[in-house]
């Protein structure tokens, strides 16, 4: 695979709508700031947004809409975290953005603000988890339980709550983009009967909800047998090739039921994590860039639709081979 440098990556990324996913028909403007705006207003939701990649995507996709509201979501309280975006983005997109306190394990929280955007809007244009949760593997197995527990609640069940909630009130044409990570390539998993297992094309969700289970059993102080049944020791790890797993078997599932408009895809977004000291050159705003061109796929979207996006743009097979010269 050929690898970009970071000067080619932005450039691709400030002009990726034009020239990768948009179609000429699409009316663009440029602003004074040298971006370009799709003028079609939208209506996103952005997880996981008080810090990091997510906060610079909710400013990204602010910067890059003429019009529509954006609804932030974070476990903390938001009044400052309003009071900085709005003033960051600027007087005349102030409007367009707010922060909403949800929790991806909470069922209720998810429903409260699903109900609260279709009051107003009726349907979402744009899904974006980016909420997630990363701890140092622990040798301790009381700790590494925990660990795995709140990893998975939060990187896989919580992005499946969140999904389940706002399927319903996906516009006809609407793009989710699930956050993933390098961790997340197939390569990542020790065990060849496990890799098989989870790298199935025709995997279906129940399927994957069993193998996550399965990890989760062998993680627990009872059993701590992970590494010899041929799971990794990072939840993370497990986690991302989950939502790898997912976001193909859920672009399946919406065609299956009707919905081919609809498109989900993963990206592993690059920049340095905010969670855990992975070094790249990449900034935050660079990683947004990414991310925002990903949910702004052009309608026809025949490709990519249920795949691994790298944070260049490039199209991963996930599920085949390893990562080795990629940089991450």
């Amino acid at each position: 695979m050929s690898l970009v440098n970071l000067g080619t990556l932005r450039h691709l990324s400030q002009s990726c709508l034009r020239h990768c996913f948009l179609p000429a028909s699409v009316p663009l403007v440029s602003s004074s700031r040298g971006y370009k705006e799709v003028q079609e207003r939208k209506v996103a939701i952005v997880t996981g947004a008080s810090r990091g990649i997510g906060y610079a995507t909710a400013k990204e996709l602010c910067s890059r809409l003429k019009g529509g509201h954006i609804y932030c979501t974070t476990r903390g309280a938001t009044e400052q975290l309003n009071t900085i975006i709005k003033e960051e983005v600027g007087s005349d997109k102030a409007a367009m953005v707010e922060f909403h306190t949800m929790e991806a394990t909470d069922i209720v929280s998810i429903v409260q603000l699903r109900n609260k955007v279709f009051e107003k809007h009726g349907q979402i244009d744009i899904l974006i988890n980016n909420a997630g949760m990363f701890f140092y593997p622990s040798d301790d197995p009381t700790e590494h339980f925990c660990q795995v527990e709140k990893t998975l609640q939060i990187n896989y069940w919580g992005l499946k709550n969140i999904c389940n909630a706002f399927l319903p009130m996906l516009s006809d044409n609407a793009r989710i983009v699930n956050m993933s990570s390098q961790l997340g390539h197939l390569s990542s998993i020790p065990g060849m009967d496990i890799k098989k297992q989870l790298g199935e094309p025709q995997l279906t969700e129940q399927e994957l909800d069993s193998l996550i289970l399965q990890y989760q059993r062998h993680c627990t102080e009872f059993n701590n047998d992970f590494h010899a049944v041929g799971w990794p020791r990072c939840g993370y790890t497990v986690s991302k090739v989950a939502v790898n797993a997912y976001t193909r078997i859920l672009q399946r599932q919406l065609e299956s039921k009707g919905h081919p408009g609809v498109v989900v895809n993963s990206i592993h977004p690059g920049s340095r994590h905010s969670k855990f000291a992975q070094e790249s050159p990449l900034t935050a705003t660079d990683a947004a860039k990414a991310v925002i061109c990903t949910a702004l796929l052009a309608h026809p979207c025949e490709h990519p639709r249920g795949k691994f996006i790298w944070h260049d743009l490039q199209i991963i097979n996930w599920d085949q081979g390893s990562l080795k010269g990629m940089w991450a």
